[in-house]
This record gives structure tokens, C-alpha cells and sequence, in this order.
């Protein structure tokens, strides 16, 4: 298969998508599936989050999914520029539902992060190279 030193997914929509058309996860895996990035290429990514207004079920799925998500991981990323990572849910003592308050709050930075964590979940992890 061809590689690419630079791969660019400007999606329209989040990570998953439940719409027919928009098939973010699987063309990510495909990606991954086919080895189509060079050894040192690169993939940059460009997903949405729906707002409560456009689609408020759909808003309120992320939300789950996201705290879900990042509420086991042992570090996060933090908003201090002297070190950028803290301690996960679990370690700061969060019960679930408090961490999905905490998200719900904050879903715009929670959800880069999870952006960034599913990315590299499935690279390494879950369709490792």
C-alpha cells in the first residue's frame, strides 16, 4: 500500500459518529489497519463537538462517553504551564459521578483530551503498528 508522510482528516463531525456518512472512527482505523503513514509521518486530526443547542442527545452522548472514557486513565493533561499533567480522576478521588459533573462542565477541554487519548489508545493499543 502507498505511505504518506502527512495524513489530514478534517472531519464534520465528533469521534465516533453515529451519522451513516460520517465514518471518523473507521477511517482512522483504516489508516492504521493499512500501515499508510511512513515511519515518521504524521496524522492531524480535526473533529467537532456538538453543541447542547445543535444536537442536545447527541451532546449529552459525548459527555458520557468522554467521562466514561477518561475517568480510569492514571494521568490528564492540566492548564498549568509549569507541568502539564496531573493525576487522573481516581488518584484526585473523584467518585464517577462527580467526575461526570466535572466533564460536563469542562466538556471542551475534556474532549481534546479525549481526542488526543483515543488517537493514541488506538495506535499503540488497540491497533498497534
Amino acid at each position: 500500500p502507498q505511505k504518506f508522510d502527512l495524513i489530514y482528516l478534517d472531519f464534520c463531525g465528533p469521534l465516533p459518529s453515529k451519522k451513516a456518512g460520517q465514518k471518523t472512527l473507521k477511517a482512522i482505523t483504516s489508516i492504521l489497519k493499512y500501515h499508510a503513514l511512513s515511519p515518521l509521518g504524521v496524522m492531524i486530526t480535526n473533529v467537532s463537538l456538538p453543541s447542547k443547542e445543535q444536537n442536545a442527545n447527541e451532546h449529552k452522548n459525548i459527555v458520557n462517553l468522554v467521562a466514561s472514557y477518561l475517568y480510569p486513565k492514571s494521568t490528564l493533561e492540566s492548564n498549568n504551564p509549569e507541568w502539564n499533567c496531573t493525576d487522573g480522576a481516581i488518584s484526585e478521588g473523584y467518585s464517577l459521578d462527580e467526575w461526570h459533573k466535572k466533564v460536563e462542565c469542562e466538556i471542551e477541554d475534556f474532549y481534546g483530551q479525549y481526542i488526543t487519548r483515543l488517537l493514541v489508545d488506538l495506535i499503540s493499543v488497540i491497533s498497534p503498528y
